[in-house]
């Protein structure tokens, strides 16, 4: 099992989103309004002075075949749909050893 995490541009939400609906992932957690300073750009703190700020997903996938066929996905968004360096995806991946919902 592992744990994606994503950091996005708020702005490429929904086409995120899309990807991960055409990957089969249905189960995933969104934290909203993260402020951010990436080595690309500048940083989005959401003030007057540095606009802008980020969105994470968060989701964890048992299945192996899965989880490569959702980082292939987003690693084609990076290279073929965001229109400039503010849409790149930051994308990683961690071992999870324990998940529960009951």
């Amino acid at each position: 099992m592992k744990m994606i995490y994503i950091t996005c541009n708020v702005s490429v939400k929904e086409r995120v989103m899309e990807q991960l609906e055409e990957c089969g992932v249905r189960d995933f957690q969104i934290l909203d309004h993260a402020e951010v300073k990436n080595k690309l750009g500048p940083p989005r703190y959401d003030t007057d002075v540095w606009p802008g700020f980020n969105i994470v997903f968060m989701m964890q996938i048992s299945e192996v075949e899965k989880v490569e066929t959702v980082l292939q996905q987003l690693r084609r968004f990076n290279k073929e749909m965001a229109f400039n360096e503010s849409e790149l995806l930051t994308v990683c991946s961690w071992p999870l050893e324990n998940y529960f919902f009951d």
